[in-house]
């Protein structure tokens, strides 16, 4: 009968080996133990009868030394030889008690201990006692000597008596008899333990090597044979068999998934390998340009693969839908075997119609057969695969092999159709796509030599690359290094922020220090040239005009200066607008004809009809270059003409101006230099004509911040051809903007027969506000030639006494007074009441938040400059004329002044928050909306709106901008309906250059009551206006 297997865990085996080694341990530990205590116990014994030997030994001590104590007692008598007695014998009586409390001692010893504590005691009560009871009190040495001879002699003769020396021999030959027996007992006791130990020891190891023999045959040897098979799977050995597999412990568990881990090898093998193979012949596949070269690498590389002799590959057409023999590996064709095939007939066409694999096994004798140079034979298999790729038949490959698949085979079989499906399809449309490019040979050629050329740009591109590369590498060095200067460059840049800071500061101090006494020369030596009383002879009009012409000179000299720094601090900006031709040519015929009749030259200028009327730019810069060009043509023209052309180019998009003179001309060398800073044609100590080199250089940038440009062609000694490009930006694209302030331009002088000014006591008188006396003066003297009464100012303190006294018809205000600042100066006469119109004339470059603050109490904003005394007699003109005219009612910021232009139409009344970032377009709807008596309140954006609803309880209807920075239209409008309240109901009418109807969606969403898109119609705007005042709040 075959044995069960009990089924034991590893732990089981190894608990059980351990178990049997610690009893043999546990049996040989308890022999050493009792072993052991025995000793103890016998050592323990023969310590007790050496302590009872030293026992005796102390009782003759202690007695001998009790003699002696009475003897040095007997002999000296002192106290302290008394004390030294009594101590003795009390040691010796402690001796005799201890001798008395040993262990072990038999009668005999008791009794002779007993003995000897008698005669201790009596030698102390017989002998001792009596002669110290003598030699107490005061004896004489002759009496203790007598009594020490007494002791002495008594002693000798009773020696027997006192000292009992049979009972101390006997004790301690007793105790010495039973010492020699425990020794003797003690060393046979070490004897054996010695022994005891060694064959302990050897049992130890037997049961060691027992037990290791056991666990290596049970788990070590195993576990090595397991770590050796595994190591030829890790070689990729598939040979390797797994053993121990049918143990039922640990170890069998071990075995069995280490067989699974090895089928998974395999299997992961077998994988790895078949994608190897696929890889290699799709690699092959798709390096073939024809079918035919496709069929022969496909079918080169699969049958080596599966181990197949004979190969061939059938493409499917699907016009004629037949199978086609293309190519084959170790085929020999047959007559009776046909190389063409209909769906379903055949194994072929069987295979392709129903897209399934077919293998055909055993082979039939007559069957194809494999040749070689050696023989022939019938294979073992034939493979039929059909080639399909999304659902769509491609070909039939058949295979015939002397054996049968093995895994890789089959797997190779399976998955190689799909590999040869997809690169054969694309092939087939890619030589499709050839026939049809071949037949249209014209295009093919052009092809080619685009292919030419962009291979030719590939190459170029390829040697960028190259050179990118190079400098990536070059960049990526010096990147570190800026990131080791970064920290000097951070610290750098803002000490150029400081002096940029400090650099805006002087270029406005300057502007304001520079321009106020240029200013007062130029009114006075302009008034001097004139000669208006006729006082002055020829020479001193003649050195008065020189002045006005130097100063004229400086004063351009000096705007030049300021507007290069404000380039190229990057400070100045254009600001598009509506331009009117028309009135462009009008300043320009006005301004340099005079010029060119003095010097006796030809001035033509020319307008193209097809250009429109208006276009946009920034009309101040444009003005500035045109001047410059026609100033500078005038200037190096000795005789001949000069030619002002304005008209269309590019196609219409670009606006062109041209300045042509016959003067001296440009070297080719000297054709860009001149736009350079400080640089001119001729740079000699010796020239003929003066300047500082800058207007051009100002020109072309200004130019340039216009998406324009500037340029020349000249010839030296043949003239010169300036040309502005300004390009034409569609206008739709634009808000309806007006000018911004700046220095006026040259206007006609007015005829005698001008129409005068209505006299009317008490607004006929300018009050002129400036701390400069020059400028004082000359405005003072402008104004009486004139025929206008001015009363002047030094500061705003003087200014607030006199309108508190008097009226005036409107005021000049210089707002850098030397004790109030022009803002808050304009806000302390609003509050005096019902004040004149008022002019701003400073010298100072105004800032848009500054202008904006301006616009609040007055429309005429006029900076100091080459004609600015022009314009400024031409606005008070304006301003007396009207006289005084009723006023809206005041807002915060627009108290009542008449700064703007007295109103044309009181047909709306109201008040009304205009919200729009362009300073352009808040002036002029807040002048349109004034002048038909709307109070306006002005904001840039929509955080300022909010401020100033919150500050203005009664306005009553927004007009607001979508467009704007930090907080644009749509919030605006959303938070304003979102605060709830009398806003939740207030009119908002939306401004926006976007006219789609999603936009118009998005306005009404987000809270617009109504929508206007840009440029405005301004009666349009009224009317809305108009219509939802009412509902306001």
């Amino acid at each position: 009968m075959a044995q069960r297997s009990i089924s034991f865990s590893l732990g089981s085996q190894l608990g059980a080996v351990m178990l049997s080694f610690l009893l043999v341990v546990v049996a040989v530990s308890s022999v050493a133990y009792w072993g052991t205590k025995e000793l103890s116990s016998t050592q323990n014994h023969v310590r007790d009868l050496t302590a009872s030997l030293t026992s005796i030994e102390a009782v003759e001590r202690s007695i001998l030394a009790r003699e002696l104590a009475l003897v040095d007692t007997l002999s000296r008598g002192t106290e302290e030889s008394r004390k030294k007695f009594e101590q003795a014998h009390k040691d010796t009586l402690t001796a005799i008690e201890n001798l008395l409390r040993l262990p072990g001692l038999d009668a005999q010893a008791v009794a002779d201990a007993v003995a000897i504590q008698v005669a201790a005691t009596q030698w102390m009560n017989q002998r001792a006692l009596p002669l110290l009871t003598r030699i107490e009190g005061t004896v004489t040495p002759a009496a203790r000597a007598q009594a020490l001879a007494h002791y002495l002699t008594t002693n000798a003769t009773d020696l027997v008596d006192s000292f009992p020396r049979e009972s101390f021999d006997r004790l301690s030959g007793l105790v010495e008899d039973e010492l020699d027996e425990a020794r003797a007992q003690r060393n046979a006791l070490i004897d054996r333990m010695r022994n005891a130990t060694v064959m302990s020891a050897i049992f130890v190891c037997i049961a060691a090597l027992l037990a290791y023999a056991l666990l290596y045959h049970r788990i070590g040897s195993p576990l090595k044979r397991l770590a050796t098979t595994m190591e030829r799977l890790a070689n990729d050995d598939r040979s390797a068999t797994v053993p121990f597999q049918e143990r039922p412990d640990e170890i069998g568990a071990m075995s069995r998934s280490l067989l699974i881990f090895r089928n998974l090898a395999v299997e992961r093998s077998v994988d790895l390998q078949v994608r190897r193979l696929l890889t290699e012949l799709s690699q092959t596949i798709q390096q073939q340009k024809t079918l035919i070269d496709f069929s022969d690498a496909a079918l080169r590389t699969l049958a080596p693969q599966i181990k197949a002799g004979v190969g061939v590959f059938f493409a499917y057409d699907e016009q004629s839908r037949s199978l086609n023999l293309y190519a084959s590996y170790g085929y020999k064709e047959r007559r009776h075997v046909a190389t063409r095939y209909m769906l379903g007939e055949g194994l072929v066409g069987q295979a392709a119609l129903e897209r399934k694999t077919i293998v055909l096994t055993p082979v039939p004798d007559n069957y194809v057969k494999i040749h070689s140079g050696s023989g022939e034979g019938t294979p073992e298999l034939v493979l039929v695969v059909p080639v399909v790729v999304q659902e769509q038949l491609i070909g039939v490959m058949e295979f015939a092999t002397f054996d049968k698949l093995d895994e890789v085979g089959q797997r190779i079989v399976e998955d190689a159709p799909a590999v040869v499906a997809l690169p054969l399809e694309n092939l087939r449309r890619v030589l499709r796509t050839r026939e049809l490019l071949e037949q249209s040979q014209q295009q093919t050629e052009e092809l080619q030599a685009a292919e030419e050329e962009l291979r030719a740009q590939q190459e170029t591109l390829q040697a960028t690359n190259d050179e990118l590369e190079r400098r990536s590498k070059q960049l990526a060095l010096q990147g570190e290094k800026l990131v080791e200067s970064r920290q000097e460059a951070i610290s750098r840049a803002e000490e150029l922020e400081r002096a940029n800071q400090y650099k805006s500061r002087f270029l406005a101090n300057m502007s304001h220090e520079l321009r106020t006494p240029l200013n007062s020369m130029l009114i006075l030596a302009q008034d001097l040239a004139e000669n208006g009383q006729g006082n002055l002879d020829s020479d001193q009009v003649e050195a008065a005009g020189v002045i006005h012409a130097s100063g004229v000179s400086l004063l351009r000299l000096i705007n030049d200066i300021l507007d290069l720094s404000k380039i190229e601090a990057g400070k100045l900006e254009a600001h598009r607008e509506r331009v009117s031709l028309t009135a462009l040519c009008h300043t320009i015929e006005r301004t340099f004809r005079p010029l060119a009749e003095q010097k006796g030259l030809e001035f033509v200028l020319e307008r193209d009809p097809a250009l429109p009327d208006h276009i946009w730019a920034d009309g101040g810069q444009l003005e500035q270059i045109a001047n410059n060009l026609i100033g500078n043509a005038i200037k190096f023209t000795a005789e001949g003409r000069v030619h002002v052309s304005l008209q269309l180019a590019e196609g219409g998009q670009v606006l062109e101006i041209s300045v042509t003179d016959s003067g001296i001309g440009i070297p080719d060398d000297k054709l860009e230099t001149i736009f350079r800073p400080f640089e001119q044609v001729d740079g000699s100590t010796r020239r003929q004509f003066g300047g500082t080199g800058l207007g051009l250089a100002i020109s072309r940038q200004l130019a340039q911040l216009q998406q324009g440009d500037l340029s020349v062609e000249s010839a030296e000694g043949k003239g010169s051809t300036f040309r502005l490009s300004l390009p034409l930006a569609p206008e739709e694209d634009q808000g309806d903007t007006p000018e911004p302030p700046r220095p006026a331009p040259p206007v006609a002088r007015k005829q005698n027969g001008a129409a005068p000014i209505a006299p009317s006591p008490g607004q006929r008188t300018v009050l002129v506000i400036e701390d400069d006396p020059g400028t004082q003066l000359a405005i003072s003297q402008l104004l009486t030639r004139a025929g206008i009464d001015s009363v002047s100012a030094m500061n705003g303190e003087t200014a607030l006494s006199m309108l508190a006294t008097r009226k005036f018809g409107c005021l000049i205000l210089d707002i850098g007074l030397p004790d109030l600042c022009g803002f808050e100066l304009l806000k302390q006469i609003s509050e005096l009441g019902d004040t004149p119109p008022v002019i701003i004339y400073s010298a100072r470059d105004l800032t848009p938040d500054e202008i904006m603050d301006l616009r609040a109490y007055t429309d005429s904003i006029i900076l100091k400059g080459e004609y600015s005394q022009k314009r400024l007699l031409e606005e008070v003109e304006q301003f007396l004329q009207r006289g005084p005219q009723p006023q809206a009612a005041p807002a915060a910021k627009q108290p009542k002044m008449n700064g703007q232009h007295p109103p044309q139409d009181t047909g709306l009344n109201g008040k009304l928050l205009l919200v729009d970032d362009d300073m352009r377009n808040i002036y002029a709807l807040a002048k349109i909306l004034r002048g038909k008596g709307m109070n306006v309140v002005l904001a840039q954006d929509g955080f300022k709106a909010l401020t100033e609803l919150e500050a203005h309880p009664d306005i009553q209807i927004v007009l607001m901008d979508m467009m704007m920075p930090n907080m644009d239209g749509y919030e605006a409008m959303t938070e304003i309906r979102k605060r709830g309240g009398a806003w939740s109901d207030l009119p908002i009418i939306a401004l926006t250059a976007k006219a789609m109807k999603e936009d118009r969606e998005r306005c009404l969403a987000a809270g617009a009551t109504d929508y206007m898109t840009k440029p405005v119609d301004v009666p349009k705007l009224l009317s809305m206006i108009s219509e939802n005042l009412p509902h306001g709040r």
